[in-house]
């Protein structure tokens, strides 16, 4: 890729990652125009219930820690919601693909592949192995779809070589397997069809000139790839018997359906259990009509027997909660089993945290020391979410250190050879806002090494605070006494911080929290502080005033450092605070040539990313 064009690409990249909303949701929801997010509306979950014939739909608001109906209005026959006056409220959504984001994702992509094909290939490539599963279904979408796909060029009438086939990148990535389970699973596979067939997707891939057909959706090499997928596991009947375990049984039927699959032998009907019949056209050959064994059930077992089974087969935490039968439910003895045998995964011990307390099983000498082990090697930040769900103080505090534990150890690596410098604005303009500012500082240094952070409020004069722990309570501390009055000076936040300076190896990134509301740039400051940034992070603090005059951007602009934005709703959702910093750190240069950190920017770990190529029976 051509220098000009690596700030364009990475600034996209950037973009997607930073984006905190999500592109699946599983429950119905309601969406409103929205002219500040980036695809233009803004989702919420809604339930609805049937009141004198009509569909009376209640959007889901937080209020502390329950979840309270607020009516919208009246469902229509086209989706549309109006309320008691009539007038159009939002449109209702069921669960499943939210299109907007989706179809902005699949352009972002499109935009990257315009600017350079083999820096997409490679970006698809390099996501492969991270975690944004999001992200990876509309890459590889887009891959099996772009037009080059290995043809022949031709010299003189005759085939000289063939052109890069990046359509192999997608297949690629539908077909590799994992141990570390980032690969893709049925569902996912699924799922990308799924984003090939929606219409504002389908539409972008007629604009960009992939796929012949003016009507129907363009798959690519979709059905292709699902032929291979499952060819190879009828070949390896454990990898079907496998996926059955694991409750993918309807999901690899699903794909078969979609595909027209035709097995080699009956044996893949009898693994998947699925009884076949003639088709009207008689095209049907194998196991029609032959009886398949019944699908596993407990309906007749009770709780001592379950809990043999359980100890017996070791069944997965999740396959045990769809086998219980409703009359027996989840026991006290049934979870005990489970977790003595081992069922639960880390993950799972955590979701369950509400379960185990409700059984007092957390009483339970070895299984409290179980969930306490799950809690100290979490890997993700859903115990945030699952700690409003326990009553026990003792419990939500384990939970909140679960998650502060997960966002350590995701943001350890990308944040080694930098020191942080978070610039919080407690101007008159602030008044409504620093109660959320606090919010977001405390959620977001945990992330970074104590040593290595220095935080600052300015208004007209800064002034550096200490915050004596990285939690929500240490940041409460530290603000102890402080609101928002005077004017404006971020050139006073970078004065209080500049005894701090970054020793030879290091980089500095500044995190400024505020609304940017003042006249010019304060680059000066910089130059004072004898501070070089490498990049600056700003968040935009919802609730504060004014028009909105850009002095960080523009300050940024000045030094010729990257300006990053970050979505205020990422520090509302713990799941995309580690993707967060890992893209704000990752996505920017390499620093001075005074440094000798050997850290990359995004675009050339990126652009040293070999594409992936497909598994060798593929």
């Amino acid at each position: 890729m051509k220098h000009e064009e690596l700030g364009p690409a990475e600034r996209i990249i950037q973009t997607v990652l930073a984006y905190s909303d999500h592109m699946v949701h599983n429950r119905p929801g309601m969406i409103v125009k929205d002219a500040s997010s980036v695809v233009g509306v803004t989702w919420s979950p809604v339930t609805h219930r049937e009141e004198g014939g009509q569909k009376i739909v209640y959007r889901l608001e937080k209020v502390g820690k329950k979840s309270v109906k607020k009516k919208v209005g009246v469902l229509q026959d086209h989706g549309q919601i109006k309320d008691d006056a009539g007038r159009i409220a939002g449109d209702y959504r069921p669960a499943g693909l939210f299109p907007e984001v989706v179809a902005w994702m699949y352009k972002q992509v499109a935009e990257v592949w315009r600017l350079d094909n083999e820096f997409s290939a490679r970006w698809a490539s390099y996501q492969f192995v991270q975690e944004h599963r999001d992200l990876k279904v509309v890459l590889a979408a887009f891959m099996l779809c772009q037009s080059r796909k290995g043809e022949p060029v031709l010299d003189g009438g005759k085939v000289a070589f063939h052109d890069e086939d990046y359509r192999d990148v997608g297949e690629a990535m539908m077909l590799l397997v994992r141990k570390d389970q980032k690969d893709l699973n049925p569902k996912l596979l699924l799922r990308i069809h799924d984003v090939l067939s929606l219409p504002l997707v389908a539409a972008q891939n007629r604009t960009l000139g992939f796929g012949k057909s003016g009507r129907n959706a363009f798959t690519g090499r979709w059905d292709k790839a699902v032929e291979k997928w499952l060819r190879y596991r009828e070949e390896n009947p454990r990898l079907l018997e496998g996926l059955v375990k694991a409750g993918f049984r309807t999901t690899v039927m699903d794909l078969a359906k979609r595909v027209g699959y035709k097995p080699h032998t009956p044996k893949f009907f009898e693994i998947l259990r699925w009884k076949q019949v003639q088709a009207k056209d008689g095209r049907r050959e194998i196991a029609i009509g032959q009886t398949v064994a019944k699908a596993e059930s407990w309906e007749d077992l009770g709780e001592e027997a379950i809990c043999e089974r359980i100890m017996a087969d070791k069944p997965g935490y999740k396959r045990i909660v769809g086998m219980v039968p409703k009359k027996v439910g989840l026991t006290r003895a049934i979870v005990a089993a489970a977790v003595e045998a081992g069922c639960f995964s880390v993950k799972d011990l955590i979701i369950a945290s509400p379960t185990l307390e409700e059984l007092g099983l957390m009483e339970v000498q070895e299984i409290r020391e179980r969930w306490e082990r799950a809690v100290r090697s979490a890997e993700d930040m859903r115990a945030t979410n699952i700690a409003a769900r326990v009553k026990s103080t003792e419990t939500k505090e384990k939970l909140f250190e679960a998650s502060d534990n997960a966002l350590k150890k995701a943001a350890l690596e990308v944040t080694k050879n930098i020191r942080t410098y978070v610039i919080v604005d407690i101007s008159g303009s602030m008044q409504n806002a620093i109660e959320a500012a606090k919010g977001h500082i405390a959620r977001f240094l945990q992330g970074f090494p104590p040593d290595r952070v220095h935080v600052a409020v300015f208004n007209t004069q800064g002034r550096e605070i200490k915050v004596p722990h990285p939690s929500a309570a240490g940041v409460e501390n530290a603000f102890r006494g402080i609101v928002a009055s005077g004017g404006t000076d971020h050139g006073a936040g970078v004065r209080a911080l500049a005894h701090h300076k970054p020793t030879g190896d290091e980089d500095a990134l500044f995190l400024f929290v505020g609304d940017e509301q003042q006249n010019g740039t304060f680059e000066a400051a910089f130059k004072a502080a004898e501070i070089a940034p490498m990049a600056f992070g700003f968040v935009r603090v919802s609730g504060s005033e004014g028009m909105g005059l850009q002095a960080v951007q523009a300050t940024a602009a000045a030094l010729g450092v990257p300006c990053f934005l970050v979505d205020e709703r990422t520090f509302a959702d713990p799941y995309a605070i580690p993707r967060t910093i890992r893209a704000l750190v990752a996505a920017t240069p390499v620093g001075t040539p005074r440094t000798s950190t050997s850290r990359k920017s995004l675009a050339e770990t990126i652009l040293k990313t070999d594409i992936l190529q497909k598994p060798a029976w593929a």
